[in-house]
């Protein structure tokens, strides 16, 4: 089965290259209700054809419509929409058995074909999630949340998206799980790259509280895999190992106390308190297992249309446990704000609606890790002064947005990780055993265009010239080795070692 063994369907980020162009023939089904594209015709003979949607189908269009980035809105020969785990595998056998099959008279004419996998489709990278040359397996559908009370486990689909997952759990249960802090993510990319919660202090990556997954593997097969059931393997490979082991149809999580949040964004001036915030950020992540019921993301952004274009340094700034005056954001609360403080009381559901970024722009993006050091924060924030700079002049400044995100990577997570039977992210490995107790900053660039892929062409190369040129800084300094620059986490263009993560 040529180039179909390692690729076992990453959820959010997979891409299944297929060779060879038959389905089996089911007689019974008129040729005219056929597609004319092996691959599709497969998933009509296999019996989905009520799950499929060819682009003639009046809701083909508008289901790609709804995927993050313009620039990932591809056009597959079809989407398959799986309702259940069966569903999937039937899907799944019969796109595989197709790659194999060249004997009957549907053979002719496909060529080299692709499956894609989609659980959200919150991603920049065009082809993590869809497709134009195959089949993209649409998991959206797989999107309800459960919970068991005697168990205190949430069941979760990969279709859902964190806003609603909250609400749901909040509303009927009362509880919560460490999710995203995005609502418009995908709970299948995000669980099964790692993950970072507003809970991390306490409870570690998300992939760490997630106790099961019920899987597909590529024969078609469903297996349940937990840490202790025979399949404790696969158990830990997917806790942040992506999705090459099979298509996960159903995380199953531990829930913790729904409460409402302490949440607070913060707008400063970029030119004047940059600096102060930078040492915030340092202090902060140094600091984080003493007020480990804190979460703190700084970023700067560039928009045109804010602060009469100057950047502007922010910080969401949470308390898990409600406390609207933790002392951990002390320093931050001494930086003058751009606006009066918004710090309020809030659920789950509604802080995750306050952190969406918004759809429909062209989207490029770029992380990479680094030692907690202030020298090379500031150079970070240098370097995006002057990556707006480069772009306003060659593409104008009202065509484009860029932010950057930083956000604490501190060494304990890999200790909370070993206690929850580990994960694949490289914290605290056996490797990396000299270098595990340095904290660290995971840096995420981000570019949006609203012109068109030409334009995006140019920002993506402006983006990862300033990422490259960030993280030889960080190693002119010792800072840019070690188990942090493994962590990419749920970003697409990864710069360096991306997904290079102890496996099994």
């Amino acid at each position: 089965m040529p180039r179909i063994s390692t690729l076992i369907c990453l959820l959010a980020s997979a891409l299944l290259p297929l060779h060879a162009n038959a389905a089996t023939a089911d007689t019974t089904t008129p040729n005219e209700d056929l597609t004319g594209f092996p691959p599709c015709d497969a998933l009509i003979h296999a019996g989905l054809r009520d799950r499929l949607l060819p682009p003639t189908s009046p809701s083909y269009e508008a289901r790609i419509e709804t995927w993050w980035a313009l620039n990932t809105r591809l056009r597959p020969w079809c989407l398959i929409q799986p309702h259940t785990t069966a569903e999937v595998s039937t899907a799944l056998t019969a796109l595989l058995n197709t790659s194999t099959n060249t004997t009957t008279e549907y053979s002719a004419g496909a060529g080299d074909w692709h499956i894609a996998i989609r659980a959200g489709g919150h991603s920049a990278n065009p082809r993590a999630n869809n497709i134009d040359a195959g089949v993209t397996i649409d998991l959206g559908a797989l999107n309800a949340t459960t919970y068991d009370s005697d168990t205190n486990v949430a069941s979760i689909g990969p279709g859902g998206r964190w806003k609603d997952v909250y609400a749901v759990l909040r509303e009927r249960w009362g509880v919560a799980v460490a999710g995203g802090r995005d609502g418009g993510v995908g709970v299948g990319g995000f669980l099964l790259g790692g993950g970072l919660t507003y809970f991390m202090g306490r409870r570690g990556f998300a992939c760490d509280a997630v106790r099961g997954f019920e899987v597909v593997l590529a024969n078609g097969s469903i297996v349940e895999a937990t840490r202790d059931n025979g399949h404790g393997d696969l158990w830990r490979a997917l806790k942040g190992g992506g999705g090459q082991f099979g298509v996960v149809t159903r995380f199953d999580v531990e829930a913790v106390p729904d409460a409402d949040l302490a949440y607070g964004i913060r707008f400063m001036d970029a030119a004047a308190h940059a600096p102060a915030l930078v040492d915030v950020l340092v202090d902060f992540t140094d600091r984080y297992e003493e007020g480990s019921g804190d979460a703190l993301v700084a970023f700067l952004m560039y928009n045109i249309s804010v602060n009469a274009g100057a950047p502007v340094a922010a910080a969401i700034h949470v308390n898990t446990d409600g406390d609207g005056d933790s002392p951990s954001f002390a320093g931050l609360n001494r930086i003058p704000s751009l606006q009066p403080d918004s710090t309020r009381a809030m659920p789950l559901a509604s802080a995750a609606e306050e952190s969406r970024l918004s759809s429909g722009t062209w989207n490029a993006g770029a992380t990479l890790s680094f030692k907690n050091d202030a020298r090379i924060l500031s150079h970070a924030l240098a370097l995006h002064s002057q990556l707006t700079a480069s772009l306003s002049a060659t593409l104008g400044a009202s065509t484009f947005q860029s932010t950057v995100f930083l956000q604490p990577l501190p060494a304990f997570l890999g200790a909370i990780s070993a206690r929850t039977g580990g994960n694949v992210l490289g914290l605290g490995s056996s490797h990396h055993q000299q270098q595990q107790t340095r904290n660290a900053i995971i840096w995420t660039g981000a570019v949006a265009v609203t012109t068109g892929p030409r334009d995006l062409a140019v920002a993506r190369t402006a983006l990862m010239a300033t990422a490259r040129e960030l993280r030889d800084f960080a190693e002119g300094l010792g800072g840019g080795d070690g188990p942090n620059d493994e962590y990419v986490g749920h970003v697409e263009f990864p710069v360096g070692q991306t997904n290079s993560v102890e496996l099994l």
